[in-house]
């Protein structure tokens, strides 16, 4: 079976990266990352930007240290297939821009019974 083409499209912060490393580590037979792209999100488009080649970046590195130490060097999914990273829109294209700057705490009601 081929596998699974994705595009995936985030505004990466610390779960996105995650995820995005979950899929450039999966078996080449599963996954092919074909693109990532990259649009604003509670950041700038630019400091995502960053995130995802800084990621790219680690990766390499990571990849390079465990070669020379002999080591699997993992990332299946990246070796397969480099994929392309575009960037996306810098605001909303029809609707007004939403930032969460700041959240509202919630305090969950206990029930005792």
């Amino acid at each position: 079976m081929a596998p699974r083409k994705l595009i995936i499209d985030t505004d990466p912060g610390v779960d996105d990266v995650l995820a995005m490393l979950l899929a450039l580590s999966a078996s080449k037979e599963e996954i092919e990352v074909i693109m990532i792209s990259v649009t604003y999100g509670n950041v700038p488009l630019e400091c995502c930007g960053r995130n995802v080649l800084g990621m790219m970046q680690v990766i390499e590195q990571e990849m390079a240290w465990r070669k020379a130490n002999g080591r699997p060097e993992g990332f299946e999914a990246l070796r397969a297939c480099k994929p392309l990273v575009a960037l996306g829109a810098e605001h909303p294209l029809e609707e007004e821009e939403l930032k969460f700057d700041h959240f509202l705490a919630v305090i969950p009601s206990i029930l005792v019974y």
